[in-house]
């Protein structure tokens, strides 16, 4: 992307993923440090311990599901670009009717982390495998959030966006692997969002493009034998 010139779509989300990371740490630290009060107090290292993991995996979780709202709008603007610098073109959509779509796209991916984090966190209480169903999910969910920008360009609703994903399982299990991973890295979340925009777009375009192709080779003519043996 930087030698696309690219840096000054990311500037910006950078600075605003920084300071949402910080809150969503520092918002994390306060809840577990009060849940692991009595930890911290009877086994200092354990309990410290605890509360590094689970605040970091909490400020990550809280990133994620908060993320798609604040930054919907440039990162909209950078799958734009990166498909502008790709095709030469993009299709034409009105600058609020986009910006809007994109705002109102980011609220549904809230509730849809909030799913996947309520699910994880009840699977966990009842039966203790929460854990790997919210991370699924929330793969998932990562999936739609980086193919929704290329898709909703070519005017695609809620439930269009999702058979699109359903239509091609291998982009998006691959899609959703790599970029939950991409979050998990340290401090690499902060970068990951604008990145996971990128790629997804370019992944759509690869697909249009092979689709595009397939449409475009001619069927293999039959031979005389084949059509004799027809008649």
């Amino acid at each position: 992307m930087m030698r696309q010139r690219l840096w000054a779509y990311l500037f910006v989300p950078l600075l605003l993923n920084l300071a949402l990371a910080a809150g969503a740490l520092w918002a994390a630290s306060v809840y577990w440090r009060q849940e692991l009060n009595q930890h911290l107090t009877h086994s200092p290292v354990l309990g410290w311990l605890f509360l590094v993991v689970t605040t970091a995996l909490g400020g990550i979780v809280l990133f994620v599901a908060l993320q798609p709202v604040l930054g919907a709008i440039f990162n909209d603007r950078l799958s734009e670009k990166v498909e502008a610098l790709v095709r030469g073109t993009v299709p034409k959509v009105p600058f609020f009717a986009s910006t809007g779509k994109a705002v109102v796209h980011g609220l549904l991916k809230l509730l849809l982390y909030a799913v996947a984090l309520v699910t994880g966190l009840a699977l966990t209480a009842v039966v203790g495998v929460g854990v790997p169903v919210g991370l699924g999910l929330g793969a998932l969910f990562l999936a739609y959030d980086g193919f929704d920008y290329p898709l909703a360009r070519r005017g695609l609703g809620f439930g269009a966006k999702w058979g699109y994903l359903a239509r091609h399982p291998g982009l998006t299990v691959g899609y959703g692997i790599g970029t939950t991973l991409l979050y998990l890295v340290p401090l690499a979340f902060v970068v990951a969002p604008p990145c996971a925009a990128a790629g997804a777009t370019l992944a759509f375009l690869d697909d249009e493009a092979r689709n595009r192709k397939r449409a475009t080779v001619p069927l293999p003519e039959k031979t005389t034998a084949e059509t004799g043996q027809a008649r």
